[in-house]
Protein backbone atom coordinates (compact mmCIF):
# COMPACT_ATOMS: atom_id res chain seq x y z
CA UNK A 1 0.00 0.00 0.00
CA UNK A 2 2.69 2.34 -1.10
CA UNK A 3 2.00 6.07 -0.57
CA UNK A 4 -1.44 5.47 0.97
CA UNK A 5 -2.33 7.12 4.25
CA UNK A 6 -4.44 5.18 6.73
CA UNK A 7 -6.76 6.28 9.50
CA UNK A 8 -7.35 3.36 11.85
CA UNK A 9 -9.60 3.27 14.91
CA UNK A 10 -9.28 0.93 17.88
CA UNK A 11 -5.49 1.09 17.96
CA UNK A 12 -4.77 0.42 21.66
CA UNK A 13 -4.77 -3.37 21.39
CA UNK A 14 -5.54 -6.40 19.27
CA UNK A 15 -6.24 -6.09 15.57
CA UNK A 16 -6.19 -2.28 15.50
CA UNK A 17 -2.79 -2.14 17.15
CA UNK A 18 -1.40 -4.69 14.68
CA UNK A 19 -2.80 -2.71 11.74
CA UNK A 20 -1.11 0.48 12.96
CA UNK A 21 2.18 -1.41 13.22
CA UNK A 22 1.71 -2.57 9.61
CA UNK A 23 0.37 0.62 7.97
CA UNK A 24 0.74 3.53 10.38
CA UNK A 25 -2.12 5.94 10.97
CA UNK A 26 -2.80 9.64 10.51
CA UNK A 27 -4.49 11.70 13.22
CA UNK A 28 -7.68 12.66 11.38
CA UNK A 29 -10.14 10.91 9.09
CA UNK A 30 -9.94 13.81 6.67
CA UNK A 31 -6.22 13.19 6.10
CA UNK A 32 -6.40 9.54 5.02
CA UNK A 33 -6.83 7.67 1.77
CA UNK A 34 -8.02 4.47 3.48
CA UNK A 35 -10.13 4.25 6.62
CA UNK A 36 -10.06 1.04 8.66
CA UNK A 37 -13.07 1.16 10.97
CA UNK A 38 -11.84 -1.21 13.67
CA UNK A 39 -12.98 0.09 17.06
CA UNK A 40 -16.24 -1.27 18.42
CA UNK A 41 -17.90 1.50 20.41
CA UNK A 42 -21.64 0.94 20.30
CA UNK A 43 -23.06 2.47 17.15
CA UNK A 44 -20.11 4.86 16.69
CA UNK A 45 -18.68 2.59 13.97
CA UNK A 46 -21.80 3.33 11.91
CA UNK A 47 -21.42 7.08 12.41
CA UNK A 48 -17.75 6.94 11.36
CA UNK A 49 -18.64 4.86 8.30
CA UNK A 50 -21.04 7.55 7.09
CA UNK A 51 -18.47 10.30 7.76
CA UNK A 52 -15.84 8.43 5.74
CA UNK A 53 -18.34 7.81 2.94
CA UNK A 54 -19.15 11.53 2.79
CA UNK A 55 -15.41 12.17 2.38
CA UNK A 56 -15.18 9.54 -0.42
CA UNK A 57 -12.62 7.41 1.43
CA UNK A 58 -11.87 3.76 0.72
CA UNK A 59 -13.33 1.98 3.76
CA UNK A 60 -12.68 -1.33 5.48
CA UNK A 61 -15.17 -2.05 8.27
CA UNK A 62 -14.32 -4.68 10.84
CA UNK A 63 -17.60 -6.43 11.43
CA UNK A 64 -18.36 -9.67 13.20
CA UNK A 65 -19.93 -13.03 12.61
CA UNK A 66 -22.06 -12.03 15.62
CA UNK A 67 -24.07 -9.81 13.25
CA UNK A 68 -25.82 -13.01 12.13
CA UNK A 69 -27.08 -13.57 15.68
CA UNK A 70 -28.73 -10.35 16.78
CA UNK A 71 -31.14 -12.15 19.09
CA UNK A 72 -28.29 -13.06 21.44
CA UNK A 73 -26.90 -9.74 22.56
CA UNK A 74 -26.49 -6.04 21.87
CA UNK A 75 -23.03 -6.45 20.31
CA UNK A 76 -24.58 -8.45 17.47
CA UNK A 77 -27.18 -5.72 16.88
CA UNK A 78 -24.48 -3.04 16.75
CA UNK A 79 -22.40 -5.06 14.28
CA UNK A 80 -25.56 -5.79 12.22
CA UNK A 81 -26.18 -2.04 11.98
CA UNK A 82 -22.63 -1.59 10.67
CA UNK A 83 -23.17 -4.39 8.17
CA UNK A 84 -26.44 -2.92 6.90
CA UNK A 85 -24.95 0.56 6.59
CA UNK A 86 -22.04 -0.93 4.64
CA UNK A 87 -24.48 -2.66 2.26
CA UNK A 88 -26.46 0.54 1.73
CA UNK A 89 -23.36 2.63 0.98
CA UNK A 90 -21.79 -0.06 -1.23
CA UNK A 91 -24.97 -0.14 -3.30
CA UNK A 92 -24.72 3.66 -3.58
CA UNK A 93 -21.26 3.29 -5.17
CA UNK A 94 -19.04 3.86 -2.12
CA UNK A 95 -15.84 1.77 -1.98
CA UNK A 96 -16.65 0.09 1.31
CA UNK A 97 -16.09 -3.46 2.49
CA UNK A 98 -17.14 -5.19 5.68
CA UNK A 99 -15.10 -8.12 6.93
CA UNK A 100 -17.06 -10.23 9.40
CA UNK A 101 -14.50 -12.08 11.46
CA UNK A 102 -15.19 -14.93 13.84
CA UNK A 103 -13.18 -14.98 17.05
CA UNK A 104 -9.73 -13.37 16.81
CA UNK A 105 -7.10 -14.42 19.34
CA UNK A 106 -6.86 -11.19 21.35
CA UNK A 107 -6.84 -10.37 25.04
CA UNK A 108 -10.53 -9.47 24.81
CA UNK A 109 -11.50 -13.12 24.25
CA UNK A 110 -8.54 -14.90 25.84
CA UNK A 111 -10.83 -16.69 28.33
CA UNK A 112 -13.20 -18.09 25.68
CA UNK A 113 -12.64 -21.73 24.82
CA UNK A 114 -13.47 -21.47 21.11
CA UNK A 115 -11.46 -21.75 17.90
CA UNK A 116 -9.72 -18.44 17.14
CA UNK A 117 -7.79 -16.89 14.28
CA UNK A 118 -4.47 -15.13 14.80
CA UNK A 119 -4.27 -11.37 14.57
CA UNK A 120 -1.60 -11.77 11.88
CA UNK A 121 -3.91 -13.92 9.77
CA UNK A 122 -6.69 -11.30 10.03
CA UNK A 123 -4.24 -8.55 9.03
CA UNK A 124 -3.41 -10.67 5.99
CA UNK A 125 -7.10 -10.89 5.03
CA UNK A 126 -7.42 -7.10 5.27
CA UNK A 127 -4.27 -6.66 3.19
CA UNK A 128 -5.65 -9.03 0.56
CA UNK A 129 -8.91 -7.04 0.36
CA UNK A 130 -6.96 -3.79 -0.04
CA UNK A 131 -5.01 -5.22 -2.99
CA UNK A 132 -8.05 -6.24 -5.02
CA UNK A 133 -8.73 -4.20 -8.17
CA UNK A 134 -12.51 -4.49 -7.75
CA UNK A 135 -14.80 -3.46 -4.94
CA UNK A 136 -15.68 -6.15 -2.41
CA UNK A 137 -18.93 -5.69 -0.51
CA UNK A 138 -18.55 -8.28 2.24
CA UNK A 139 -16.66 -11.35 3.34
CA UNK A 140 -16.95 -13.56 6.40
CA UNK A 141 -13.87 -15.31 7.75
CA UNK A 142 -14.00 -17.84 10.59
CA UNK A 143 -11.60 -20.36 12.07
CA UNK A 144 -12.12 -23.99 11.20
CA UNK A 145 -14.85 -25.16 13.50
CA UNK A 146 -16.31 -28.35 14.68
CA UNK A 147 -20.04 -28.85 14.55
CA UNK A 148 -21.56 -26.32 16.89
CA UNK A 149 -24.57 -27.05 19.01
CA UNK A 150 -26.07 -24.05 20.76
CA UNK A 151 -27.60 -24.21 24.19
CA UNK A 152 -30.89 -22.54 23.22
CA UNK A 153 -33.08 -25.45 22.20
CA UNK A 154 -33.38 -28.71 20.28
CA UNK A 155 -33.73 -27.13 16.83
CA UNK A 156 -30.84 -24.71 17.22
CA UNK A 157 -28.14 -27.24 16.29
CA UNK A 158 -28.29 -25.90 12.73
CA UNK A 159 -26.94 -22.53 13.85
CA UNK A 160 -23.23 -21.99 13.14
CA UNK A 161 -20.92 -19.66 15.03
CA UNK A 162 -23.28 -18.81 17.89
CA UNK A 163 -21.72 -17.17 20.91
CA UNK A 164 -22.06 -19.24 24.06
CA UNK A 165 -22.13 -22.40 21.95
CA UNK A 166 -20.93 -25.81 23.02
CA UNK A 167 -18.38 -27.55 20.83
CA UNK A 168 -18.75 -31.31 20.46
Amino acid sequence: MEHKRFYITGTRRGLGKALVEKYGTVDKLQDCDIFINCKHDGFEQVNLLYQAADLKKKIINIGSLASDYTYLYRYGVEKKALREANHQLFNDGIDTTIINFGYIDTERVQDKDVPKMSVEYCCGIIHWVLQQPNRIKEITVCPPEKKIKSNFGPDDDKIKGVAHAKFE
